[in-house]
């Protein structure tokens, strides 16, 4: 009985490898959630005391593929669930923040920008120093995630420090991924 296993072994692989090589199998698999957090995004202070009125300000920082090459390599389909910005430097909270808009765009301008997360503060907002931004539902990036070098945008306004102040930037992943054998 060992030796008639034994024999079929050779048989067995060698049918394996023979439909492997004639189909292509595919491997999928849904990313429930993953972050690319960007550290530190400083943004310039305004230069006068708070009490003056609204003001607006925009930073950009760019995420390429050196930094995402364990995504990037993959055919995937990316969507953005959520954005947060975290107080790191400069401010204790962020509820001088009135308005913020992020977008994501392809830096060769190959693909349209898109437009990712629009906060309003709410009235009588407690103080603190995450502001969370869900998204309405998954904001596709697919076609931007494929560029080289993406440019991520921050625009805030509101009442904003005098001087400079700094945030963590977390974007919310989730998708699908897909490889083909």
């Amino acid at each position: 009985m060992r030796n008639s296993i034994t024999n079929t072994l050779p048989t067995l692989a060698l049918a394996c490898a023979t439909l492997f090589a004639t189909s292509c199998a595919e491997v999928e698999a849904d990313v429930p959630e993953a972050q690319v957090t960007q550290k530190a995004v400083t943004f310039q202070g305004t230069g006068w005391s708070n009490g003056h009125g609204e003001a607006s300000t925009m930073q950009f920082f760019t995420l390429s593929s050196t930094n995402l090459a364990w995504m990037k390599d993959l055919n995937s389909k990316v969507y953005v669930t959520e954005i947060d910005l975290a107080a790191v430097a400069g401010v204790q909270d962020l509820n001088f923040i009135h308005y913020a808009h992020v977008s994501i765009s392809d830096a060769s301008a190959k693909v349209p920008p898109v437009e990712i997360a629009t906060y309003m503060r709410p009235d009588n907002m407690a103080p603190t120093a995450v502001l969370k931004v869900k998204t309405a539902y998954p904001i596709d990036i697919s076609k931007v995630w494929t560029a080289k070098k993406m440019l991520v945008g921050v625009a805030v306004a509101g009442d904003l420090p005098e001087k400079s102040w700094s945030v963590d930037v977390t974007l919310h992943l989730s998708g699908k991924i897909s490889y083909k054998l």
